[in-house]
C-alpha cells in the first residue's frame, strides 16, 4: 500500500501552482474555444493534458494543509467551469460540421441524381 506524506507549506504551494497552471490552461482553451480557433485549443490541450498528467504524478503522495485544500477546492471549480464551455463550443462546432457534411451530401445526391438522368 502506498504510503502518504504529509507536507508542510512547500509542497502545497508546488501542489498549487500546478492547480493554477492547469487552471489558466483551460482559460486560455475556454478562449480559444470561443473564438472559434480550433488549432490553437488543439495545440494547447497537449499541454493541459501534459500538466493533468504532471499533477496526477505530484500529488497522489501528497497530503495538502487544509486551507491547502480549500483552495485546491476553489481551483477545480474553476477549471471544471471553463472545462463545460470548451465542451459546449464544440459541440457546437460539431453540430456545425454535422450540418455542412448532410448539406454537402445532399448537394452530391442531386447531382449524381442529374448526372444520371443527363444521361438516360
Amino acid at each position: 500500500m502506498a504510503q502518504r506524506v504529509t507536507t508542510g507549506v512547500g509542497h502545497d504551494g508546488d501542489i498549487l501552482d500546478r492547480y493554477e497552471m492547469i487552471r489558466d490552461y483551460s482559460r486560455m482553451m475556454q478562449h480559444y474555444a470561443r473564438a472559434g480557433d480550433w488549432d490553437r485549443l488543439l495545440e494547447l490541450q497537449a499541454a493541459y493534458v501534459g500538466a493533468m498528467e504532471a499533477l496526477a504524478d505530484a500529488e497522489h503522495k501528497v497530503t495538502l494543509s487544509a486551507g491547502a485544500n480549500d483552495r485546491k477546492i476553489d481551483l477545480i471549480g474553476e477549471i471544471r467551469i471553463a472545462e463545460a464551455e470548451v465542451r459546449e463550443c464544440l459541440d457546437r462546432r460539431m453540430s456545425e460540421l454535422s450540418r455542412d457534411m448532410a448539406d454537402s451530401r445532399q448537394r452530391w445526391n442531386a447531382a449524381r441524381a442529374y448526372e444520371t438522368q443527363g444521361r438516360a
